[in-house]
């Protein structure tokens, strides 16, 4: 039996992550796949294990081969079939004994299935946020230049601001109006009556 999806993801994250993938199928095509920021190693692992893969390289960077593996011919990591083991004991068993060994191995079967199933569903999940996220980052960027425009737009049609002089005098001039306003009422220049 060869290798599931989620055991290709899995040698696809080995440490050195590979840059770049090159696959032989069975039919003896070659295909390149590139390892592009924004694709998950699951959607990469889907697509190499669609191609019915005979052989999959990694290459960094420099396109040096970082590891090989041939999916087709790998057992499970694990040692364990996903199909339990016909239950084979030796005469004289006692049936109840027989009956608690084959529950145990059906619930250790119905653990590895769920714990599988919700890691794929749990990275399905970020890999959805993370896409969420960066379409948000992208819709904002782009509200902020929309906005930087408009005001632009409105600072180049906007009549030219008053002297800044023409502003001073004018505050300067009020308040000697209100002051000599005070003192012909005989109001003191502080503004209190005596």
């Amino acid at each position: 039996m060869g290798m599931t999806v989620p055991e290709l993801r899995g040698w696809l994250l080995t440490q050195p992550r590979p840059a770049s993938l090159k696959v032989i199928t069975t039919d003896d095509r070659h295909h390149e796949v590139a390892v592009t920021a924004g694709v998950s190693w699951m959607a990469i692992a889907q697509s190499i294990g669609a191609l019915e893969p005979a052989l999959v390289e990694a290459y960094d960077t420099d396109l040096k081969l970082l590891r090989a593996v041939r999916p087709l011919e790998q057992h499970h990591g694990d040692g364990v079939s996903t199909n339990p083991a016909p239950l084979s004991l030796p005469a004289g068993t006692d049936p109840q004994s027989a009956m608690l060994l084959h529950f145990a191995d059906l619930l250790a079967g119905a653990y590895r299935h769920s714990t599988d199933v919700a890691f794929e569903r749990m990275i399905g999940l970020f890999e959805a946020s993370n896409r969420r996220a960066e379409s948000l980052e992208r819709s904002l960027e782009t509200t902020h230049k929309m906005m930087r425009r408009v005001v632009e737009q409105q600072l180049e049609n906007a009549e030219p601001p008053a002297k800044e002089g023409d502003l001073l005098h004018e505050m300067v001039g009020g308040f000697l109006n209100a002051a000599q306003h005070n003192n012909s009422n005989g109001t003191p220049p502080n503004g209190k009556a005596g």
